[in-house]
């Protein structure tokens, strides 16, 4: 019998799943994780956007203009995640990179607790373009001009696992994940 349970969690919450074999296997934001025996399969990147509360002055203007991330140096980021998280490290790689360091505000352990704080007002956030089907008033969306910011996704596993359903499940994963569009 084959059982599949789904659960959210942080880098630091999977390792602790794997070291104690509670996981077989996880999509994960960060291309590694350091639990014993676990290798990293890169499976998309997706370009990232801002998510904005609606009474910003950048949300204000056209929907169709991107915006540059040093525009928002002095805006405080709800990062999600503690730092060596795969979306905070993402973040505040891609804020030194447009040269700054983010100033932090409130952090966030998941990504639907950042946006309801963005909607909130206290702050903006870098997502996965793929969040911005999620609606919530008083949220905006923007796309970040070049050079935009990547959001990996991967498939943690442990290489040495036998299992005939997890190799299954891999090739499955994978198949999709090669047969998918790329993610705009």
């Amino acid at each position: 019998m084959v059982s599949l349970v789904l659960e959210e969690g942080l880098s630091n919450e999977v390792v602790s799943k794997f070291d104690n074999d509670q996981m077989d296997v996880a999509f994960v934001r960060a291309p590694q994780v350091l639990a014993q025996g676990v290798v990293v399969t890169p499976l998309q990147e997706e370009p990232m956007i801002v998510a904005l509360p609606g009474n910003h002055p950048i949300a204000k203007r056209g929907k169709a203009q991107s915006i540059s991330l040093a525009s928002l140096a002095n805006d405080p980021f709800i990062l999600i995640g503690p730092q060596g998280t795969g979306l905070h490290d993402e973040t505040v790689a891609a804020c030194r990179a447009a040269g700054f360091m983010p100033k932090l505000g409130q952090p966030a352990p998941r990504i639907t607790s950042t946006l309801s704080l963005v909607a909130a007002g206290l702050g903006i956030a870098v997502i996965p373009s793929t969040m911005q089907s999620v609606r919530i008033a008083g949220i905006v969306y923007r796309r970040l001009r070049a050079p935009v910011p990547k959001a990996f996704l991967g498939l943690a596993f442990r290489r040495s696992d036998p299992s005939p359903v997890l190799k299954q499940f891999l090739n499955v994963v994978r198949s999709i994940a090669k047969s998918s569009p790329p993610i705009q």
